[in-house]
């Protein structure tokens, strides 16, 4: 079990972590999402020992995580750190990276994990080539099954998604909670609990799809934290609501526009998914101002009134700029925010 109590890390004046505290619990993948400059990769060399943290303590296993001036060697072995650019070693091959974290074990056992590692992680194809001579989603993917060759108690990535096209992220994304759920499910060695997982993005849709906890940082702070769901349903800030997705966030004073009454605060934001709007004939009316084809439905802006333009899903496909539609919006639906 990693635990972060009241973290906080400077950086001359900026203050790049502030008040920070969760749990990890073995076999839980976890995701912090955050935009650039949020604390981010800070975090997460404290959390590895690889940065001293000002005040505050990082425990494994009620263990303090010792800091850089603390130790000869920086870093923590049961926990490690996958970073954007990999540090794979160059000349040597793909199987022998992996294999290099095993070089303390028997042999057989080292073949047989480094095997099931490369099918699992699907570099079986490219186990002998070079670094050099393969994709950066084959990188990557080397990186993580290195990292967790040896059962680590905890994994934590650096943006895993960033530098991928969409096949790749698709890949990413899957093999995470593949090894997370199968290290968890599977044999493992007598009291070694299962490798826990944490990962930051700016990207909140990967996240969403496979944590278990999901966190949202904003200039150092831990501002929501909580189930995927109710971050994306229950978002306390309009920086979260815009972070996890799309959107449409008005304010209180306009919602007569979508036939509902004002509420007693009229400055207040209201938050509103575009997949809980739906096109109703008998609804209020508006005008389509624009419509974006997504492959699998369409995103569909329309204009209510001066002030009211939102976003919805539909997979109808016959609807053009200019055209009259009702829509209808059910006030359960409405969210409240806070600036």
């Amino acid at each position: 079990m990693l635990t972060a109590t009241h973290l906080y890390k400077s950086f001359d004046d900026v203050t790049a972590v502030r008040n920070v505290s969760f749990t990890l619990l073995p076999g839980q993948l976890m995701g912090l999402v955050g935009a650039s400059g949020s604390g981010k990769s800070t975090l997460l060399n404290m959390l590895a020992g690889l940065a001293d943290v000002n005040t505050g303590v990082v425990r494994l296993n009620g263990e303090r995580v010792p800091g850089p001036a603390d130790v000869l060697v920086a870093g923590h072995p049961q926990i490690r750190l996958v970073h954007q650019d990999y540090l794979l070693m160059p000349n040597v091959s793909i199987r022998e990276n992996i294999m290099y974290a095993l070089r303390f074990f028997e042999k057989t056992y080292s073949n047989a994990r480094v095997d099931e590692l490369l099918k699992r992680c699907r570099l079986t194809d490219v186990q002998h080539r070079l670094p050099r001579q393969v994709s950066g989603g084959e990188k990557q993917r080397t990186a993580i099954a290195r990292a967790v060759a040896d059962r680590p108690a905890v994994l934590l990535l650096d943006e895993p998604f960033s530098h991928l096209d969409l096949p790749n992220r698709l890949i990413m994304r899957d093999l995470l909670f593949e090894l997370i759920q199968h290290d968890k499910a599977g044999p493992r060695f007598t009291d070694t609990p299962p490798t826990a997982c944490l990962f930051v993005t700016h990207e909140a849709t990967d996240a969403l799809s496979i944590t278990d906890t999901l966190g949202i940082l904003r200039d150092g702070r831990l501002v929501q934290f909580g189930s995927p769901s109710e971050v994306y349903h229950q978002p306390a800030t309009a920086y979260t609501a815009r972070l996890t997705g799309s959107v449409n966030i008005i304010r209180a004073k306009h919602l007569p526009a979508l036939g509902l009454p004002a509420p007693a605060q009229p400055e207040m934001l209201i938050c509103l998914r575009p997949e809980q709007i739906q096109l109703d004939d008998a609804g209020v009316k508006g005008t389509v101002k624009a419509v974006f084809f997504k492959g699998s439905h369409y995103e569909v802006e329309i204009e209510l009134s001066r002030y009211v333009c939102l976003r919805l899903l539909t997979s109808r496909n016959d609807l053009q700029n200019g055209q009259q539609v009702g829509i209808r919006v059910m006030a359960e639906s409405l969210w409240p925010l806070k600036d």
